[in-house]
Formats: C-alpha cells, sequence, structure tokens
C-alpha cells in the first residue's frame, strides 16, 4: 500500500499577524508571516480565512497544526478566529491537531533553556533557508518573525512520525 505524503499547514494565529509553514513531508516548501491591519471586524476575519483556504488549495493540504491557546490569554476574537479555522479544516476533511508552546519547547529543547529565541534556532539547524529570517530577527525588538518559527514547529511535529496520525 502507498503512503500518501503529509502536507501540513502549520499555523500560528493572531488577529493581527497570521503565521504560517507549509511541509511536504520532511520538506519545507514555504513560510510567511501575514500582517492585518485595523479593528478586529468580520471583514478582516474573512480575509484571514481566505488566506488559508489560498494555502489549503495551492499545497493540497492533508494536515494542520494549530498553536494551542492559552485560555486565559486569548481574546474573543482570536478564539473565535481559531473556531473558524478547525471548522474550515473540518469541511476540508483536514486533520487538525493542536500544540501548545510548551510541548513545542519540550520537545525540541529538551537540553536547552525554553524559550521562543532558542526554538527559532533549533529550527534553523535543521533548516538552514530560515537563518535569514532569524538573522533579521535578532536585529529588531520586536519579535516580529520569531513566532513565524512556532508555525514552522508545528508543521514539525506533524510531519515527526511521533505524531503522524494522518
Amino acid at each position: 500500500m502507498k503512503r500518501e505524503a503529509k502536507r501540513i499547514l502549520g499555523i500560528n494565529p493572531g488577529t493581527r499577524y497570521l503565521r504560517l509553514a507549509v511541509f511536504h513531508d520532511t520538506e519545507l516548501l514555504d513560510w510567511r508571516v501575514k500582517t492585518f491591519r485595523g479593528k478586529w471586524s468580520k471583514k478582516k476575519e474573512k480575509r484571514i480565512l481566505e488566506i488559508i483556504t489560498e494555502q489549503i488549495e495551492l499545497y493540497d493540504i492533508n494536515g494542520l497544526a494549530i498553536k494551542k491557546l492559552y485560555p486565559s490569554r486569548g481574546s474573543k476574537n482570536l478564539k473565535l478566529l481559531v473556531s473558524r479555522i478547525k471548522a474550515l479544516a473540518k469541511r476540508n476533511r483536514i486533520m487538525v491537531q493542536s500544540f501548545s508552546i510548551n510541548q513545542l519547547e519540550r520537545y525540541y529543547l529538551s537540553d536547552e533553556k525554553p524559550n521562543r529565541r532558542n526554538l527559532a534556532e533549533k529550527i534553523v539547524s535543521e533548516y538552514p533557508v530560515l537563518v535569514h529570517e532569524l538573522e533579521k530577527e535578532k536585529s529588531h525588538e520586536n519579535s516580529y518573525h520569531l513566532r513565524m518559527f512556532e508555525a514552522v514547529a508545528l508543521g514539525m511535529m506533524v510531519k515527526n512520525h511521533q505524531y503522524s496520525a494522518l
């Protein structure tokens, strides 16, 4: 029986920034940060979901990894967005797996101090093509791209055999 390729979309959701990473089996195909200015609105929500739909269709996604929200930290709008993303995946028969930042850090940084910068460096060690983004990030005060590495780590969790329910 031929094994179907995993085509994973890693999503670190936000109402201002959406971080995405696309995998085909172990190959990182695409990564990006999309910015959404202005207050939350139905139009903004629709645009975010359109971008995710475009990625699903473009890469024929069959697995989605999304960052778990802390129950006390996520805004009402962010929680709504995540539920809409999961509903979109369900309509498209895409398996969804959620991981917290703590799970990502424990898995990838078992022997290092768990923090986002160490996580980004660990990801760059596996995907050197991301070194430019990490270097840009080191020169910025605000962590614009740092959370993009979380989207990559999310996709990596699903592509790794430990979590391969696809």
